[in-house]
């Protein structure tokens, strides 16, 4: 009932097995199609790559050095875009079930990407102001510092007036206190770098657990920057079950790091290995209609 696609527009019309053709054999069909830039527009028949999906779509003008630009170290535009298309897919599976109909779900890399930078987006529109890498970390208050050790963390000092009086407090430096430079959010906003190499020259002076500590006291918002390894030793993550630990056939035991939601009365668990390469492949060509002998011959031929 749902058929979930990501290939160049055009390729599985060719194939017969584009969305009109599959429409006419299941009208109630949900054809979900996961492009580089979509099914129409002058990119369309481009080749589209996460990196490239970040790039077009400004994200990474928000969040890398424009004299030393690079991608992320994660595939973001790729994870979003598969989320999107979830969501897509949902909301069609939800007017099927009251209307009956099937429909086509479209998505794109850059579609995505351009959607997820709508907070910024709005900011521009409204300002026309360009918004650069520093500019959020400006207006939201955010610090990261490094302590005497050179481990870093980040501070949050958004809205609320109270996380600047908790901070002072944590620090305890009264001269800060004092500073008509800092004296509210719009003065911290202008002297923003005034006030961060201030605050790194009191954060080099002792332990990072003991700087987190007091700030969460203090009800400040403030995290480790954490290395994947720290992430998998940090108690709450192991709250909720990651990693997850699974045995594989060719692997022995592999870690896993499970679902991003939970569910109280069907919870996820990850109870099977990634699978190996074609081990699905008989199973799905018999759920095709292929017979033993039909498998057998694709397979002597090279097909699979």
């Amino acid at each position: 009932d749902v058929l979930i696609e990501n290939f160049r527009p055009g390729i599985l019309e060719k194939r017969g097995l584009g969305y009109e053709a599959v429409r006419a054999l299941n009208p109630k069909v949900i054809y979900c199609s996961i492009s580089g830039f979509g099914q129409s527009g002058p990119y369309r028949d481009l080749p589209g790559y996460d990196t490239i999906g970040q790039a077009m779509s400004g994200l990474l003008s928000l969040v890398t050095d424009p004299e030393r630009p690079q991608g992320m170290g994660i595939s973001f535009s790729d994870h979003l875009t598969g989320i999107y298309a979830c969501y897509g897919i949902l909301a069609a599976l939800v007017h099927r079930l009251t209307t009956g109909e099937g429909q086509r779900v479209e998505t794109s890399l850059l579609r995505a990407s351009v959607s997820f930078v709508s907070e910024n987006a709005a900011r521009y529109f409204e300002t026309g102001v360009v918004p650069r890498r520093a500019y959020r970390t400006k207006t939201a208050g955010v610090f990261a510092f490094v302590d005497q050790e050179g481990l870093p963390f980040v501070i949050h000092l958004s809205s609320p007036e109270k996380f600047w009086r908790g901070l002072l407090d944590a620090v305890g430096n009264s001269e800060l206190a004092d500073d008509p430079r800092f004296r509210d959010r719009k003065g911290r906003f202008e002297n923003y770098d005034d006030l961060s190499a201030i605050l790194q020259a009191v954060f080099r002076g002792g332990r990072r657990e003991d700087w987190l500590r007091r700030m969460q006291e203090r009800d400040v918002p403030c995290a480790p920057l954490n290395t994947l390894e720290e992430v998998f030793e940090d108690p709450q993550v192991r709250e909720y079950g990651f990693p997850q630990e699974v045995e594989h056939p060719r692997m022995g035991k592999v870690r896993l790091v499970g679902s991003g939601v939970d569910l109280s009365r069907t919870p996820p668990k990850t109870t099977l290995p990634p699978p190996t390469l074609g081990e699905h492949t008989e199973e799905i060509l018999s759920a095709l209609g292929y017979d033993q002998a039909a498998v057998a011959r694709l397979r002597e031929s090279g097909v699979v």
